[in-house]
């Protein structure tokens, strides 16, 4: 029996620690396994369906994962264990693109942590819920829980905790747009995943660091780190998403320094593995770089072929962005964890019918401008690519604001009198200015003022639907179009927007002062004709009542007077 066990432990380690790098020695480890199942004790059996799931995922079989999980998991009653199951099933639900029940098993896993005590354990959790909201794109959420991951490393030097929230937090960092922040992270998790005997995780943190050398433009640098990391994947996990994104970067770096011919050779097998392993966002990115290598090079058939196929994959992106965002909002967190306040989702939508809208006549626009570039491909090739970007720049200027990213004055107005056509909707206007405006330009200078319109924009946006309109009107105005609010849940949301605009922390400005705002309702009940100027006018008259009774207050106009709320 002490044979046995020897024997199970053995190999169970080494199927474990090939779980996700090396598929084929996991499996051949998983294999020897099987074949000592019927002297299993029942915790031995346990530790060997999840490690037999996770493989399964690791081959793309996800569907048969997920049926051996949820075949399982009734059975198993240890928080901790249950946990585990739980993440093969966000896992391999995420892969399959059904989001909902992703998050429904996350809700679940979430529930567990405080009957969980094994802080390993408690990472599984973690990690898995920090896994589904990164791909969702809830930046602020997945950092909030890696940095829960990291507190868990206690004082053991080395810790599997600290290797990982580090890793996290580097990761979300740049993904988020805070290079700094991720660079600043860089050395000390590297130092922490080595001191844990993680390989796996330093190469994937090196990489991303060697990644941002090349996205800010330092190419020599860029390869000379890239280069030998590129040989570590082909020994530690050759097929690993990361290492697609590490040559997607050499491929660029290559292209920007005039060596076509490296470029082709990293952007190819890029493109290659992405394609094979059906990495949707790798496959989109991987494409535009060949295009770019195959204009470079002067091949403008392939060029414009690959060109084609980013289209089509831009498109794929967009509609499975949609359907995350969708399933997000759906699906209720009726409990959290009380015990750690852990504040799993804020709704930061945009307004993503809107978005789609606009995003797919770009595409169609851009595929009529391929087809004339097939047509005199020798001659306008260049000019094809140069329109392209355009097209994009001026869209995006001529609707957004370029201080605050909302909508600059006429593409709300013409957004709101769309909306004002439809008359079995209520419709809400409300302004709102700043307070003492021109004396925070005048004390702090136009640079500071410029810092508070993009931070009471910033206030704002969290308390707003999908659906919502917010615009600037011009200087420190702006405006909220809400459809299908009855007045009490405006004058609620108005009310929210204030206070929020009052607790912005100035001091990242450089100064300490107070923000504050007044506020302007107008509302058209169901069935009435009135015009978006004539409800303006009336917001307008509200917003001067909140001026004139103390400022920094909410008032909802009235037909015979505006009153204060």
């Amino acid at each position: 029996m002490a044979a046995e066990q020897d024997t199970f432990e053995t190999l169970f380690s080494e199927a474990r620690n090939s779980l996700g790098t090396s598929p084929k020695k996991a499996d051949a480890a998983l294999e020897k396994l099987k074949a000592l199942q019927p002297t299993f004790t029942p915790e031995q059996n346990e530790k060997y369906q999840l490690s037999y799931a996770h493989s399964l995922g690791d081959r793309g079989r996800n569907e048969e994962r997920i049926a051996l999980v949820n075949s399982l998991i009734a059975q198993v009653k240890t928080p901790g264990r249950r946990a585990s199951y739980l993440y093969e099933l966000i896992d391999g639900y995420t892969a399959l693109g059904r989001y909902e029940k992703a998050l429904q098993a996350m809700n679940e896993s979430i529930l567990l942590l405080p009957a969980i005590e094994k802080p390993s354990q408690k990472i599984v959790v973690l990690q898995g819920a920090l896994n589904l909201l990164r791909s969702l794109h809830a930046y602020d959420e997945t950092f909030d829980l890696a940095e829960r991951i990291y507190a868990l490393r206690g004082d053991i030097v080395g810790s599997y905790a600290a290797c990982v929230g580090l890793a996290n937090k580097v990761e979300i960092s740049f993904e988020r747009g805070k290079e700094p922040l991720a660079d600043s992270l860089v050395q000390d998790a590297v130092k922490a995943c080595d001191a844990n005997k993680n390989p796996f995780f330093a190469l994937i943190i090196k990489s991303l660091a060697a990644i941002y050398l090349i996205d800010t433009g330092n190419y020599a640098r860029g390869i000379t780190a890239s280069l030998p990391l590129t040989q570590e994947f082909v020994v530690l996990s050759p097929d690993s998403d990361y290492a697609v994104q590490l040559d997607e970067a050499l491929a660029r770096a290559y292209l920007k320094t005039g060596n076509t011919q490296r470029a082709e050779h990293f952007g190819l097998r890029a493109y290659q593995r992405a394609q094979s392993g059906r990495l949707l966002l790798l496959h989109e990115k991987t494409s535009e770089t060949m295009a770019a290598i195959k204009h470079a090079q002067g091949q403008l058939e392939a060029a414009i072929s690959y060109y084609d196929t980013n289209l089509t994959l831009k498109k794929k992106v967009l509609d499975d962005q949609v359907i995350k965002s969708l399933a997000y909002q759906r699906v209720k967190f009726e409990t959290q964890d009380k015990a750690n306040q852990l504040a799993l989702l804020e709704q930061k939508n945009q307004n993503l019918r809107m978005e789609k809208t606009l995003q797919e006549h770009r595409y169609e626009n851009l595929i009529l401008l391929v087809t004339l570039g097939l047509i005199v491909l020798t001659s306008m090739g260049a000019w094809l690519v140069r329109t392209l970007r355009r097209m994009d720049a001026f869209r995006h200027s001529a609707q957004v604001d370029g201080l605050t990213q909302v909508s600059n004055r006429a593409y709300f107005t013409a957004c709101v009198q769309q909306a004002f056509k439809d008359e079995r909707h209520t419709q809400s206007l409300v302004l709102l200015d700043m307070d003492f405006f021109k004396h925070i330009n005048d004390s702090y200078g136009h640079a500071t003022g410029d810092w508070v319109l993009k931070a009471i924009c910033e206030a704002i946006k969290t308390h707003l639907r999908k659906t919502d309109l917010f615009g600037r009107l011009g200087g420190e105005e702006f405006a909220l179009c809400l459809t299908d609010l009855t007045p009490e849940e405006v004058l609620t949301l108005a009310e929210r927007c204030r206070v929020a605009v009052l607790s912005i922390d100035t001091r990242p400005s450089g100064f300490e002062f107070t923000i504050a705002a007044s506020f302007g309702i107008a509302t058209r009940a169901v069935g009435e004709s009135s015009r978006y100027e004539d409800l303006l006018a009336a917001a307008d008259k509200a917003l001067y009542v909140s001026k004139n009774t103390g400022r920094n207050r909410v008032s909802v106009y009235q037909p015979s007077n505006a009153g204060e709320t």
